[in-house]
């Protein structure tokens, strides 16, 4: 079985998972009683939205269908990967709300971020597996190596976290 047949499916449940991030952090957010703990989830709802832009732009570069006969998966066993990863993400809708009251910390969220965006880096490494061209996965490596930096900014992030303050962009970016 062909496991996708275009580019546009691939990054398409990419995007998705990373709108999810999105609306939870902007969820998080509006709900916060603690002003820090609100912006630490601003600025994870800006962080999601310029991952979005950036999928987005890497999904128009790529050639609209793979060539034929190069990603062969026959036991399904990439495309049920990938649905596993989407639907046990960090970022499910459930599993979101389940998690945001027991955010009581700046740390707390910035932990949550870190988790989210090394689920994010094993999903980008399955769905790299899965493209056939080498451009493709050229685009996938630029998206992981992004993923990465922002691992390494919430962890460094986190380090400067205190109960009073915790900035995860720096204030120029911050809209």
């Amino acid at each position: 079985m062909f496991v996708f047949g275009t580019a546009d499916e691939v990054f398409s449940m990419a995007i998705r998972l990373k709108e999810n991030g999105h609306a939870m952090y902007a969820h998080a957010a509006e709900s916060a009683q603690d002003p820090v703990i609100k912006k630490v989830f601003e600025d994870l709802a800006e962080l999601e939205q310029e991952h979005i832009g950036c999928f987005k732009s890497v999904r128009c570069r790529l050639p609209e269908h793979f060539p034929e006969g190069t990603a062969w998966d026959p036991e399904g066993l990439a495309q049920s990967y990938l649905e596993t990863v989407a639907d046990t993400h960090v970022f499910t809708q459930d599993t979101a709300l389940e998690r945001l009251p027991r955010i009581h910390e700046p740390v707390e969220a910035v932990d949550m971020a870190i988790e989210f965006e090394k689920e994010s880096v094993q999903f980008l490494l399955g769905l790299k597996h899965m493209l056939p061209d080498t451009e493709g996965k050229d685009e996938i490596d630029r998206l992981i190596a992004e993923e990465m930096y922002h691992i390494g900014m919430l962890s460094r992030a986190k380090k400067r976290c205190f109960p009073s303050s915790c900035d995860i962009l720096p204030a120029e970016v911050v809209t």
